[in-house]
């Protein structure tokens, strides 16, 4: 019987803000130590026009998201395939869930932790009745971690990136919403 592999990605940055300056940045395994690398930028620029640029690696671009009067969900570009935003943060099958569909047609989703005492905590499912495959943990202070200071931590249980990068993108957009709500 095969483990699934475990894995540390964490948040790093000058801020907390999920959109801008949020940098995610760790291993994809404890063996092959396959480095991963995931950039958040929102630049201010004084028009109503926002967007949120994702870069993976040395700036090769994965997603974006346009954002309608600053900041009210537009559309996002995920692997060429535009979609509403909000597709990425659906009704579940809870109040504190959200869900999400792959580009491959795999539905997830973010489930909020009720009580969690550093703030946010969101557990990440692929069915209702299914143990989670990924948490996200906000740490109450800064951490020393091994790529630096960090203010989070996404513990992945599971072996698929094109996943990795999709479920970031929806976490991106709840915190998003949850920090403003």
């Amino acid at each position: 019987m095969s483990t699934l592999p475990s894995y540390d990605i964490f948040f790093t940055g000058p801020s907390d803000d999920p959109r801008h300056n949020c940098v995610m940045i760790g291993f994809l395994d404890d063996t092959a130590r396959r480095p991963f690398y995931l950039a958040f930028e929102t630049p201010e620029i004084p028009t109503s026009e926002t967007v949120t640029t994702v870069y993976r690696d040395n700036r090769r671009l994965v997603a974006s998201f346009e954002w309608s009067a600053k900041n009210y969900m537009g559309m996002a570009t995920i692997a060429g395939r535009k979609t509403p935003m909000v597709n990425l943060v659906l009704p579940g099958t809870s109040s504190s869930a959200r869900k999400f569909m792959t580009t491959d047609g795999r539905a997830f989703e973010w489930r909020k932790a009720a009580t969690f005492p550093s703030g946010f905590r969101y557990d990440l499912h692929s069915g209702p009745n299914i143990a989670s495959i990924a948490t996200f943990s906000r740490f109450s202070q800064p951490q020393i971690t091994d790529v630096g200071p960090s203010y989070a931590c996404l513990n992945c249980r599971f072996d698929d990136e094109l996943l990795l990068i999709e479920a970031s993108l929806a976490l991106c957009l709840n915190r998003w919403i949850d920090q403003r709500c």
